[in-house]
């Protein structure tokens, strides 16, 4: 992980410049992933902002909670429905599923932290909005070719 940048979030932070913190914390986690601890100081500042679904957000993955960080996450949770497919994706993990293997999650809380596990570890399945972009990206270029061929013919026509 770039030192520099982590030195610039802290110096945010010490100057109360909680937004650019957040702001360059959530491009090192999704250049960083794998990272834990970069979502536990993104946590922290959601929490300083007070945003406790947000702070729930990004402590879910924690294993060694605090009672204010157990809080936070069970308002995630409520946020998302208490539903374990919409808790895995709102989560938006995109790091080493051997990490989520790893992780040792309190179940006491919350019986649904397992299944939300179970969910992160499994293939993410293709929704048909995902099916939707893809045919509409096609579609879209079908179109483009239409519109070239239509052209190439109205010239031709116009010379010969």
């Amino acid at each position: 992980m770039p030192d520099k940048t982590l030195k610039k979030i802290e110096e945010d932070i010490k100057n109360g410049d909680l937004g650019k913190a957040r702001d360059r914390l959530h491009g090192l986690i999704s250049t960083y992933p794998d990272e834990l601890e970069l979502r536990r100081k993104l946590g922290d500042i959601y929490s300083a902002l007070k945003y406790p679904t947000m702070a729930g957000r990004y402590w879910y993955l924690e294993e060694d909670k605090t009672p204010e960080m157990e809080k936070a996450c069970a308002v995630f949770e409520k946020s998302e429905g208490n539903n374990p497919y919409r808790i895995s994706r709102a989560l938006k993990f995109k790091g080493n599923p051997e990490i989520i293997q790893k992780l040792q999650l309190d179940p006491g809380y919350s019986p649904i932290k397992e299944k939300v596990k179970e969910r992160l570890l499994e293939e993410p399945a293709d929704t048909f909005g995902d099916r939707l972009v893809t045919i509409g990206c096609f579609s879209i270029f079908i179109l483009i070719v239409c519109f070239i061929l239509i052209g190439i013919y109205a010239v031709f026509r116009w010379i010969f």
